[in-house]
């Protein structure tokens, strides 16, 4: 496993793959243009061996299955591209990357043209595990996962160091790359692609020398791959004058060898060039020599990293060539040269033995705890796809938050889940790393994110069944209090939420604060909103942190779906369904409101206020109500408070709320199920000068006037209707109806776990829930109780709403005036 920083290994640590199932038959799928995919072939098969002895693998070459002189042709089309029109292979390179529908036709083609032989060699072999080494195979895999005919485990492994975006696949389980750098390429062609840092993909053999040899001059082995592309003259004139000796290999190209052996005629220094066809032991050639030279061909490139051989990429090629040089260069494992005075710059810096042994030391250290065996071993734990790998589509209750997300405006809500921590531990990112590798995988909320959306094809989601915890962990930790990152709990919160966690490439994140004054810490999650509600989210986060199996914050059993409506109850609901649009029709559109406006910014306000929940209890039975109407009840009072503060005789009468209910209480309804489950329930919040019983009052015959017309099955219907339609035309209907237009504020609340939960020993106390805006309504208010409880988390526009800062105590003071009649 690699140590590179940044990009987790996944399955390829932690558990040990040891207990997994060894696959019988190993299907390699590489390809014959240049040695570098059949070498990385080569090592697979040999870590593959040792980790499985009984293993059968069988090799196919994707240009032989795509018809007879295909692979002729594409290795013509390839060294003359490289020899004769570098500039055009680069073109061809920088649209893959760059002109989306140029990548997508090119997949297409290739995908279709590969996909029927290695359809036919999967016939042929039946593999238990099949890994590709060659782009236009892996293109093809993908093709075949799409169509279910894939249904073992496929992995590509990187031939090169700087995958390019037909090197990646995301119907494909997992992608091995060499470097975190490769790991971001990967991401970057296929957000949704599975990836992990492996050792590198070279045979054992390949391993720096157990002493490092002692010469006058330095030895350099100069070699571009099995074409030998490039200027290998130029290359080796400047080593020459450099005042070092050359081992050089022509590739078996006789123009190529004539041009070295008249360069070792006419040089002053020609005697001390060996110029050979072909290098037999290229592992034992490698390690020998004190640097190696190349044009950043993937096989040779490799190798030298994989013997820890100071590295000079000269001239690069173009297009794959070119992004591997400055990958490596980047990350510190490569010095190019452009020119040849470049190179016999780097050569005679080299020449000393202490500036050279330094940079041995530090590619040595690079390799360190690299073991390609145990990385191939851990692909026994991938698991086999359904022949039918359909990923699900995304209900139309779940897409209203894609298509309601604005730039100024994401959708995302999440938690503040604060936890006793006596032990004050420093590794709680290293901890929720762990976590999101065991446990997320039977967490279906956390395991999915959104496939990458399609023009004019269904949005789905994408089931991730081995999660990367550095998609989703921040690896910082805030420190919370005077001399901290953040002064408050709550000006980490803002901070945290500023940023927008994309659905596709990750669809939730975590990050960890801590109050060490208070012996605290808190995890702060975000999670676009598409992948369910907030009291989903909540659940879901229960279910990752704590030490007790959680129950199902609704108390109901997760999957009992209760029973089949009959003929009447489906004509009752559906006379429900017409009452309701009705109802919502009528109520029509919300008017100006001071609470209203446009948002130009991402840059909202987090707030919180946490009560006793025995106080709220007792302030609602003392009205006659449940805790839901008391808690609206104080949000309007202290709406009044503060529209009065800033406006006495500009106070409304009412301000127009969403008030999200859940459904996972109904018998019809999975508790646990997946996605949006709640009904909104439009109503006008009373917000003019009252007395509280009055306001209590007001909210409650508010909140059941919407329930009993049937606003929830409305405009749950509707949202069902617009899901019919291409998502293009969802996306321009919500964005119409979800916003400013139909209401300004949104206020929720939500059922929580009263048993004590704990977190690695410490007892979660609090837990704040955060909702998101919506297009033009700068103020959201979530309320949650959690064990002895209740805790309220606040979101505002501070164009909107600039007062947010004293909301907190204008909420505990409208929760006094509402306990005045208990007292």
């Amino acid at each position: 496993m690699s140590t590179d920083t940044g990009t987790s290994a996944g399955p390829l640590s932690g558990s040990s793959a040891s207990t997994a199932k060894a696959p019988r038959r190993i299907l390699l799928v590489t390809g014959g243009i240049g040695g570098g995919h059949h070498a990385a072939a080569r090592a697979v098969e040999e870590h593959a061996r040792r980790a499985w002895p009984d293993v059968d693998v069988a090799w196919t070459d994707t240009l032989d299955g795509m018809g007879r002189g295909t692979g002729p042709l594409f290795r013509a089309v390839y060294a003359g591209c490289m020899r004769r029109l570098p500039s055009l292979y680069e073109l061809y390179f920088w649209l893959l990357w760059h002109v989306l529908p140029f990548r997508a036709g090119t997949r297409a083609v290739i995908g279709a043209w590969s996909g029927r032989g290695l359809a036919a060699q999967i016939a042929r072999h039946s593999p238990d595990l099949v890994v590709a080494t060659f782009p236009e195979g892996i293109t093809g895999l993908g093709r075949l996962r799409r169509r279910g005919a894939l249904p073992m485990p496929a992995v590509a492994v990187m031939a090169d160091p700087a995958p390019h975006p037909l090197w990646v696949d995301p119907a494909l389980d997992l992608h091995l790359v060499s470097t975190s750098d490769a790991a971001a390429l990967v991401r970057r062609a296929a957000p949704a692609a599975q990836v992990r840092v492996a050792a590198l993909p070279v045979s054992s053999r390949f391993a720096p020398p157990a002493v490092e040899a002692v010469r006058d001059r330095p030895l350099v082995y100069v070699s571009c791959g099995s074409m030998a592309f490039g200027d290998l003259a130029a290359a080796c004139s400047a080593v020459l004058d450099a005042g070092a000796d050359v081992l050089v290999t022509c590739g078996r190209n006789s123009r190529v060898r004539l041009r070295l052996l008249r360069l070792a005629r006419r040089h002053p220094r020609g005697a001390a060039m060996r110029v050979v066809d072909w290098v037999d032991d290229p592992a034992a050639a490698t390690a020998a020599a004190d640097i190696v030279v190349t044009n950043a061909a993937g096989a040779t490139t490799l190798e030298a990293l994989a013997c820890a051989r100071p590295l000079l990429l000269f001239a690069p090629i173009p297009g794959h060539g070119r992004a591997t040089a400055a990958l490596l260069a980047d990350a510190g494992l490569a010095r190019v040269c452009p020119e040849p005075e470049d190179l016999h710059t780097a050569v005679a810096e080299l020449r000393d033995a202490a500036p050279r042994d330094a940079v041995v030391r530090r590619l040595r250290a690079h390799l360190t705890g690299t073991d390609l065996t145990a990385d191939v071993a851990a692909l026994a734990r991938l698991g086999s796809h359904s022949p039918t790998p359909l990923a699900p589509r995304v209900r139309a209750q779940d897409a209203l938050f894609l298509h309601a997300a604005t730039p100024e405006v994401p959708q995302q809500v999440g938690a503040r889940i604060l936890m006793e921590d006596p032990a004050a531990r420093d590794d709680w990112p290293e901890h929720l790393a762990e976590l999101v590798r065991t446990r997320v995988p039977d967490i279906p909320l956390l395991s999915r994110r959104l496939q990458r959306p399609r023009l004019a094809r269904p949005l789905r989601w994408l089931v991730d069944p081995d999660p990367d915890p550095a998609r989703h962990v921040h690896p910082d930790v805030v420190e919370i209090g005077a001399n901290g990152a953040s002064p408050t709990w709550d000006d980490a919160l803002t901070t945290f939420f500023a940023t927008v966690v994309d659905p596709v490439s990750t669809g939730w994140e975590l990050q960890v604060a801590r109050d060490r004054a208070a012996g605290e810490v808190a995890v702060l999650a975000k999670v676009h909103h598409a992948l369910g509600d907030g009291l989903a989210v909540t659940d879901a986060l229960i279910q990752l942190l704590t030490d007790e199996t959680p129950p199902s914050i609704t108390g109901r059993t997760p999957d009992d779906p209760g029973p089949a409506p009959g003929v009447a109850e489906r004509a009752r609901r559906a006379a429900v369904v017409v009452r309701g649009i009705a109802s919502l029709a009528l109520a029509g559109v919300a008017g100006p409101s001071p609470l209203a406006g446009p948002i130009t910014g991402t840059a909202h306000r987090r707030a919180s206020v946490c009560f006793d929940g025995a106080r709220v209890r007792a302030a609602a039975r003392a009205h006659g109500r449940g805790t839901t109407v008391l808690v609206l009840a104080v949000v309007a009072e202290t709406l009044h408070s503060l529209l009065t503060a800033r406006d006495p005789r500009g106070v409304p009468a009412t301000v127009r709320t969403m008030v999200p209910m859940t459904t996972r209480t109904s018998a019809a309804v999975r508790s646990r199920a997946l996605g949006n489950r709640t009904a909104a329930v439009s109503i006008d919040l009373p917000t003019g000068p009252m007395s509280p019983a009055e306001r209590v009052a007001r909210v409650e015959k508010a909140l059941a006037a919407g329930s009993s017309a049937g606003q929830p099955e409305g405009a749950a219907a509707v949202l069902r209707v617009l899901g019919l339609l291409p998502w293009e035309a969802q996306a321009l209907l919500v964005r119409r109806i979800y916003g400013r237009r139909f209401f300004h504020a949104l206020a929720s609340v939500m059922p929580g776990s009263r048993r004590p939960l704990h977190s690695r020993g410490g007892l979660i106390r609090e837990v704040y829930p955060v909702l998101p805006l919506a297009d033009g309504v700068g103020l959201a208010v979530g309320a949650l109780h959690w064990g002895r409880t209740t805790a309220i988390g606040i979101t505002a526009d501070p164009q909107l709403i600039p007062e947010i800062g004293g909301i907190p105590d204008r909420v505990r003071a409208s929760l006094s005036a509402m306990q005045e009649r208990v007292d």
